[in-house]
């Protein structure tokens, strides 16, 4: 066996060299310190531009890809350039539509799918999913059968509205009306529509005078109703810099919008006549020519209802419909 030899220690080197190897060590540091914070700061940077995305591009907001929220009145709506597809129905009541048949993300998730499938079929154009909430039910009160309205607890329509903005949907409430009536009604949701993404709908069906119950007649407003409805918002979207609010109103029977001729057109808001009945898919697109379609709706709607319909419309059947419904609505 060899037993290797000890080799010599190497000289020590000189004191410059030292320092010189010891700087560019402590600069070594800080240069990989400095890309480790340029890497968050560009995460942050990214994830605060997507967030303005969000609030912008995502939800439509009428398509304004630049627009913020404090920025101006006059900007349009978003029917003016997205079909709307919207999903509605209330979360406790599994009956009035899809909205209560599901849990919230599931129910994104299929509004999700049906907006694509929309989106296939219309090459070039912009689809806006949204989720239509009935925050007040019109309900008959046992004790004198009186009709009364149900409201939609806070806690719910904020968790819808933050739903709605994380999928980047737009958010309608719905209102019945009752023995209210529909100035009234929208008065008591301003806080949601002082938002720039949350929007209205108004129901004749259910706004029925003295003690008449939902169900045994339908309702009907007038279009100094829909005028009065469309002054406020105009005044909200003003003093709050808000971007066109939509007005959808409900019809499938003639006297439900008296007076229709006289519904006035704001530059503030966008107005949407929803043909709500149920039906045969011939008889709905006839119906849609006679209320979505008239001279009086700026912009024509059609309802789905996927239990009661005996053959709902397909997404392309509704395409197809001259002019076309820029606001279709699944119950």
């Amino acid at each position: 066996m060899r037993i290797a030899s000890p080799r010599p220690l190497a000289s020590s080197m000189p004191l410059p060299v030292l320092l010189a190897y010891a700087i560019l060590a402590v600069l070594s540091v800080v240069m990989s310190v400095l890309v480790v914070l340029r890497i968050l700061d560009w995460g942050a940077a990214n994830s605060r531009a997507n967030e303005r995305l969000t609030m912008a591009d995502t939800f439509g907001l009428g398509g304004l890809g630049s627009m913020s929220l404090s920025q101006a009145v006059d900007a349009p709506s978003p029917i003016e350039h997205n079909e709307i597809v919207a999903y509605y129905g209330s979360p406790r009541t599994p009956s009035m539509g899809i909205l209560g048949q599901h849990e919230p993300e599931d129910v994104a998730d299929l509004l999700a799918a049906r907006a694509a499938t929309f989106d296939a079929l219309l090459p070039g154009s912009n689809v806006l999913p949204a989720l239509h909430l009935v925050y007040a039910i019109a309900q008959p009160q046992s004790k004198n059968d009186s009709l009364y309205l149900q409201y939609v607890d806070d806690r719910t329509v904020r968790q819808f509205m933050a739903l709605a903005r994380r999928r980047g949907f737009a958010l309608i409430l719905d209102l019945q009306i009752g023995h209210s009536n529909a100035l009234d009604e929208v008065k008591k949701i301003e806080t949601y529509l002082e938002e720039p993404d949350v929007f209205v709908a108004l129901d004749p069906e259910f706004a029925l005078g003295g003690s008449v119950k939902p169900g045994d007649a339908i309702g009907s407003i007038d279009a100094a109703d829909i005028n009065a409805v469309q002054l406020y918002l105009a005044d909200l979207t003003r003093q709050h810099h808000l971007p066109k609010k939509m007005l959808v109103v409900h019809q499938f029977q003639l006297e439900m919008i008296t007076n229709s001729s006289s519904i006035a057109r704001d530059q503030n808001v966008d107005v949407v006549i929803d043909m709500d009945g149920y039906g045969a898919s011939d008889i709905k697109e006839v119906k849609y020519q006679r209320y979505g379609a008239a001279s009086y709706a700026p912009f024509g709607g059609m309802k789905v209802f996927l239990q009661h319909d005996p053959d709902p419309l397909t997404e392309r059947q509704l395409l197809d419909i001259r002019p076309r419904p820029a606001f279709v609505v699944y119950q």
